[in-house]
């Protein structure tokens, strides 16, 4: 067979199962990613030319690569899920075990302000992140789609800045503590500095 009669028998079949394929993938994942699917598929097809060798079975051959396509992003995305969950449930608990003190509500100024100068000092992106959270309290998926990136990495960024403060605060706060615990306090999330 030759390359143009090769191109017009998968022009045809692209145009005949290509928006019905699209359609049975909206139905599992969000039309970009079915759109996307089914153009991987196609693309797949047109490398291997399987669709020459399947005239009577192509229809099959598509449904089922779509399914299994849908199936494997279906699978992705729980996994990705599972993990964004974790990291977000990990921050929480951590969250929690750092406010077993009512002190925290009582903190001074220079307390505050060391805090504030830490914050100051933490990269653009990271602090960045850090003020969405803590200070305008807002919620990490909000945070991703104001600033086009991951929910992940805002989590990871929250980490960060947690981590760094804490550390740089450790040394800084215990002179003014009443007690061996230390605390921030942003809005309605509070940090116990006591690691």
């Amino acid at each position: 067979m030759k390359e143009k009669e090769i191109l017009e028998i998968f022009g045809t079949l692209y145009k005949k199962f290509a928006p019905v394929l699209i359609s049975y993938a909206s139905r599992f994942v969000d039309s970009g990613t079915a759109e996307d699917l089914v153009q991987d598929i196609f693309l797949k097809a047109w490398h291997k030319h399987s669709f020459i060798f399947q005239k009577e079975g192509i229809k099959t051959y598509l449904y089922n690569a779509v399914r299994h396509a849908c199936l494997d992003d279906l699978k992705h995305q729980e996994v990705k899920a599972r993990y964004e969950n974790s990291v977000c449930l990990k921050l929480k608990i951590e969250e929690l075990y750092y406010t077993d003190d009512p002190d925290f509500l009582f903190m001074d100024d220079s307390r505050l302000t060391a805090i504030y100068d830490e914050i100051e000092k933490l990269p653009t992106r990271c602090r960045e992140i850090f003020v969405m959270a803590y200070l305008e309290e807002r919620k990490s998926g909000e945070i991703a789609v104001l600033l086009n990136l991951s929910k992940r990495t805002v989590e990871a960024q929250l980490y960060k800045a947690l981590k760094t403060i804490r550390e740089a605060l450790q040394s800084r706060l215990s002179s003014h503590a009443h007690s061996p615990r230390k605390y921030i306090f942003f809005g309605s999330r509070t940090i116990n500095k006591n690691k």
